[in-house]
C-alpha cells in the first residue's frame, strides 16, 4: 500500500509550489554563504569602508597641538603627512580673512557663520561627510577652522582599486538573483526530465494512431497526476478506436461473407431453374409428366432462393440499431398449446413423436406474460425445424417449458446424431451450416442458429447447445419478460 502511494505521481500544482519553495530556500542559503565568502575576500583585498574615517582622530590631535599656528601655510607639509591625499580632502580656513590652503576647493567652503555654527560637528552633503574642527590660539581664541571631507564607501576607501571594488559591490547585489536564476534552471531541468518521458510517450502514441497503428499499449504515464490522467484517457481512447475499427472490420468481413455465401447458395438453385427453364422453352419432345417435374423443380428452387434471401435480410435487420422487440401481453399457456399443435402436425407427417412438458410455477397462472410473440415463435420454429431435420423417422423430440415469474425457460432435445465438437464451437456463428458428417442437407444459409441466438439475447436471455447423455442434440434457452418495447 505504501509503495503504491509513493509511486503515485504528484499534481503539477504541488510540484511547482514545492520546487518554488526549494528554489527560494536554497537561493537564500546559497546567497548567505556567498555573501560570507565575498565579505571574507573584501576584508583581505580591500581597505574597510571606514578606513579614512579612522584617520580623522590623528588629524584632530595634530590640529589641537598646533592650534592657530596651523593657519600658517608653512605647516602644510606637516599636515599633509598625516592626511591621506587619496581619501581625505582638507581646507584650513582663517576667520580673519583670506582663502587659506588645502586640497578642498574654495567653492565647497561654507560661509563664516555656517563654519562657526558647525564647529565640533559633522554634516553630510552629496554623499560626503564634512568635519568642522576649530583652530584656537594659546588664549583659546578662535582663529580658524579645519574642514575635512571624506566618504564612507568601498570605492572611496580604495581609490586605486575602484573598478574591482565596483565589481565586488555589483556582485554583492547580484548574488541573490544569480542564485535564483541558477536554482530555477537546475530545478527546471529536473522537472523537464521528469515530464519529458511522459510527453514523448503520449506523442509517440499519437503518431502511431495517426498511422492507424493501434496494436500497442501506452503503458504507465508518469511525471504528474495530470499527465497520468491524460495517459489513462489516451489509452481508453486507443482501446475504443481499436475496438471500433475491429468492429468495423468484422462488419465489413461479415458483409463480404454474406455476399460470398449468398452467391454460393444461390448458384445451385438458379442453375437448376435456368436449366429446366431452357428445357421447357424448347417445347418439343416433352410429355406432361416431364414438364410437371421441370415446373416442380423450378418452383422448389425458386422457393429455396427466396428463403435464402429472406434469411439474409432477417440477419441484417436484427443487427440494425433500430431493431426493436415489441412486448405485448400474451397468455403463455394458450401460446404454448398453439405452437404444440403446429409442431405435432409436422412431426406426424415426418413420423416423429413429439413429447411436451409445460409447467407454470407462477402464483397467478392467469396473469398475462409480456413478450414479442412473433419473435418467440421465430425462435421456436427455427429450433423445432432444426430438431426435425436431424431426427430420423421413428425418433422423438422432447419439448419442456418452465414458466416463472418474469421469465420463460425451454429445452428442446432430439434423438438425432447429436452435435459434433465443431458444431458446439461454431453453431451460433453466421453462415455455419453444421458438421458435414451430421448435416443431411445444405439447403439453408447457415443463419438460423445465429438468428435464434440474437433474438434470445434481445429478450435479455441466453441460449446453450449440447448433447443429451443418451444421444441427440439439446438446446436450452431462457428469455425475460419484456416491459413495453425492448431494443
Amino acid at each position: 500500500m505504501g509503495k503504491k502511494m509513493t509511486d503515485t505521481p504528484k499534481p503539477l500544482r504541488r510540484q511547482f509550489i514545492t520546487q518554488a519553495l526549494w528554489i527560494l530556500f536554497l537561493s537564500a542559503l546559497a546567497s548567505l554563504v556567498l555573501w560570507v565568502g565575498l565579505f571574507f575576500l573584501v576584508t583581505h583585498l580591500f581597505q574597510p569602508v571606514n578606513y579614512y574615517e579612522k584617520k580623522i582622530p590623528s588629524i584632530i590631535r595634530l590640529a589641537d597641538q598646533e592650534g592657530g599656528a596651523l593657519l600658517d601655510p608653512a605647516l602644510r607639509s606637516r599636515l599633509e603627512e598625516i592626511v591621506p591625499r587619496e581619501g581625505i580632502l582638507y581646507r584650513v580656513v582663517p576667520l580673519a580673512g583670506g582663502t587659506g590652503y588645502g586640497t578642498l576647493s574654495e567653492g565647497e567652503v561654507p560661509k563664516r557663520t555656517e563654519l562657526i555654527r558647525n564647529l565640533n560637528q559633522s554634516d553630510q552633503r552629496n554623499g560626503y561627510i564634512y568635519v568642522y574642527h576649530p583652530l584656537v590660539d594659546s588664549e583659546e581664541g578662535l582663529m580658524g577652522v579645519l574642514l575635512l571631507r571624506y566618504a564612507l564607501s568601498l570605492v572611496a576607501s580604495n581609490p586605486t582599486k575602484g573598478p574591482l571594488a565596483i565589481a565586488f559591490a555589483v556582485g554583492f547585489m547580484a548574488v541573490p538573483f544569480v542564485c535564483l536564476a541558477g536554482f530555477s534552471f537546475w530545478f527546471g531541468r529536473r522537472l523537464e526530465k521528469r515530464l519529458t518521458p511522459a510527453v514523448h510517450l503520449l506523442m509517440d502514441g499519437a503518431e502511431k494512431i495517426e498511422k492507424s497503428d493501434l496494436d500497442f499499449t501506452l503503458g504507465q504515464v508518469g511525471g504528474s497526476r495530470e499527465l497520468a490522467a491524460i495517459g489513462s484517457a489516451f489509452e481508453r481512447m486507443r482501446f475504443a478506436l481499436r475496438s471500433s475499427l475491429e468492429k468495423q472490420w468484422r462488419i465489413e468481413q461479415s458483409r463480404r461473407d454474406m455476399v460470398a455465401a449468398l452467391a454460393h447458395d444461390l448458384f445451385t438453385p438458379l442453375t437448376l431453374i435456368q436449366g429446366h427453364a431452357e428445357q421447357l422453352s424448347k417445347g418439343q419432345g416433352h410429355d406432361e409428366e416431364r414438364k410437371r417435374r421441370y415446373v416442380e423443380t423450378i418452383h422448389t428452387n425458386a422457393d429455396r432462393a427466396i428463403r435464402l434471401l429472406e434469411e439474409m435480410q432477417e440477419a441484417t435487420r436484427l443487427e440494425l440499431p433500430t431493431f426493436v422487440l415489441h412486448g405485448v401481453p400474451v397468455e403463455a399457456g394458450a401460446f404454448l398449446k398453439q405452437k404444440r399443435d403446429e409442431y405435432t402436425t409436422l412431426c406426424v407427417m415426418r413420423e416423429i413423436q413429439l413429447q411436451t412438458e409445460f409447467r407454470d410455477e407462477r402464483k397467478d397462472r392467469q396473469q398475462l406474460f409480456h413478450l414479442d410473440e412473433r419473435r418467440l415463435s421465430q425462435v421456436l420454429d427455427n429450433l423445432m425445424a432444426n430438431a426435425m431435420r436431424y431426427t430420423p423417422a421413428g425418433g422423438v423430440i422432447k419439448w419442456r417449458c418452465l414458466i416463472r415469474e418474469g421469465s420463460l425457460e425451454m429445452e428442446i432435445a432430439d434423438s438425432g446424431p447429436g452435435l459434433s465438437e465443431k458444431d458446439l464451437r461454431f453453431l451460433f456463428d453466421k453462415f455455419y451450416r453444421g458438421d458435414p458428417a451430421r448435416s443431411l442437407d445444405q439447403g439453408h444459409a447457415g443463419l438460423g442458429m445465429f438468428i435464434v441466438k440474437t433474438l434470445v439475447e434481445k429478450h435479455g436471455g441466453w441460449i446453450t447447445a449440447g448433447n443429451m447423455p443418451q444421444g441427440g442434440a439439446c438446446f436450452r434457452f431462457r428469455i425475460r419478460e419484456l416491459d413495453g418495447e425492448r431494443v
